[in-house]
């Protein structure tokens, strides 16, 4: 397979992750500094329940749609089974905080949860559609059209943050929720006409329900452990610490996916790379890969850390406004959790390996040591430190899977820092090229 008859493919691709950068300057630069921070608290906590709702039904609802829609006999089926289980889990789910409104408002403290409670079944069911779209189009490669569904929720966003900016509509949580809902609503219809013709359902088919869900559900519970120390850590920071704090606290955080957002692109590196070279049983390349991924990816990290921490996060304070200041010591917190992401590589390698119980029983035990940081820190009122929770959950689950890696595929502590040695290597080439 030759990477230039996928350039095109390809080129989408990257030029979608590219709209969620530029979008996610959107929010950072507009968004957050008209609002103030207990408002944006109360979003974020709605926009991390719907998305860590989406995360767990796009494992065990909608990734079938690939693993068993490849064949055109089997997709109506297929369809119908994802459809009818995406719209119970994510029912499930928002109907059960719906009717709890009342108990966790009383729980996080916080009266006006009840607002969001009642705004996430909507927000669902909007979403809805253009969860089930999206799996077609990655499941057919039409990362163009990708982008064009993407273009719409983004632009739409930003198109109404621009008008509210610019006739001072953007104060209260409605103001911010009436954006997101429009987008959402937007963009879902934009993928069903884009995959009008794929979206068909029937129960003509081979595959059976306990298949698809067998295949689904470990699925889900990874990526739900997964996801839960990034999503839903600010409702235990709301709980002890108000919406205020979760407001300060989540501009950093969205800051801080630039280092995961880098982490997902060694990750799709590093993954087909692990399963070529473990089927083809070349044990020995397979350790230069997972030596060289740690290395190659720990350089860069501790000097953007180092940079960081020295005094360029304070960066954050224009960005935001002075309101907003205390997302800077939040950031500088969360960045230690970076110095963890070469070692959290090792669970795509593990995933290659075919460990998928073992990455589960190290994200099981990941989020029990973020959870309970997080209460420790909650108990002693310590708010400036709750990016210890992510930070904790990372080297805890990082130094997991480096263990596992090292006992499947032994390698010396010594080999992790070959990045210098290649370095100078690489310098002295260019050098002699140089000079010849």
């Amino acid at each position: 397979m030759k990477l230039s008859a996928h350039l095109g493919t390809i080129s989408w691709s990257l030029a979608d992750k590219a709209l969620y950068v530029g979008y996610g300057f959107v929010q950072l630069f507009m968004q957050v500094p008209a609002l103030d921070p207990d408002i944006y608290g109360l979003f974020s906590l709605l926009v991390a329940l719907n998305t860590w709702i989406m995360i767990v039904s796009d494992g065990s609802a909608l990734q079938g749609v690939i693993q068993f829609g490849s064949r055109p006999e089997e997709r109506g089926r297929v369809h119908m089974m994802a459809m009818s289980v995406h719209l119970v889990i994510v029912g499930l789910s928002a109907g059960l905080v719906f009717l709890f409104q009342h108990p966790l408002s009383t729980v996080f403290g916080e009266p006006r949860f009840a607002a969001v409670a009642s705004m996430l079944p909507l927000y669902c069911a909007l979403t809805i559609p253009r969860m089930f779209c999206l799996k077609l189009l990655y499941r057919d490669l039409r990362m163009r059209d990708l982008f064009v569904t993407d273009a719409v929720w983004f632009g739409v966003r930003t198109v109404l943050t621009l008008h509210a900016l610019h006739t001072d509509t953007l104060r209260t949580l409605d103001d911010i929720i009436r954006i997101d809902f429009i987008g959402m609503a937007a963009s879902s219809v934009s993928a069903m006409i884009i995959t009008r013709k794929q979206i068909v359902f029937g129960r003509s088919g081979s595959t059976s329900l306990m298949d698809y869900l067998r295949f689904g559900v470990p699925l889900a519970v990874a990526t739900g452990l997964n996801s839960m120390p990034r999503q839903l850590d600010v409702f235990i920071i709301q709980a002890f610490f108000g919406a205020a704090a979760v407001g300060v606290y989540n501009p950093a955080k969205n800051l801080y996916r630039f280092f995961e957002q880098a982490f997902d692109a060694a990750v799709t590196l590093v993954y087909p790379a692990a399963v070529r070279l473990h089927t083809q049983d070349r044990r020995h390349d397979l350790q230069i890969l997972i030596t060289k991924a740690i290395s190659i990816t720990m350089v860069p990290v501790i000097v953007a850390v180092i940079v960081l921490e020295l005094g360029a996060s304070q960066v954050i304070i224009p960005m935001l406004g002075p309101k907003y200041a205390g997302a800077v010591t939040h950031f500088n917190v969360l960045c230690a959790a970076a110095l963890a992401m070469p070692f959290l590589l090792m669970s795509s390698v593990l995933a290659a390996l075919g460990k998928s119980t073992a990455i589960v029983a190290y994200s099981a035990i990941g989020l029990a040591a973020s959870v309970i940081t997080l209460l420790i820190v909650g108990y002693f009122g310590l708010e400036t430190w709750v990016g210890l929770g992510i930070v904790v959950n990372s080297f805890v689950v990082g130094a997991l899977c480096v263990y596992h890696v090292r006992r499947e595929v032994p390698f010396p502590w010594s080999m992790t820092m070959r990045a210098f040695a290649d370095g100078r290597h690489f310098m002295n080439v260019i050098k002699k090229r140089i000079e010849s």
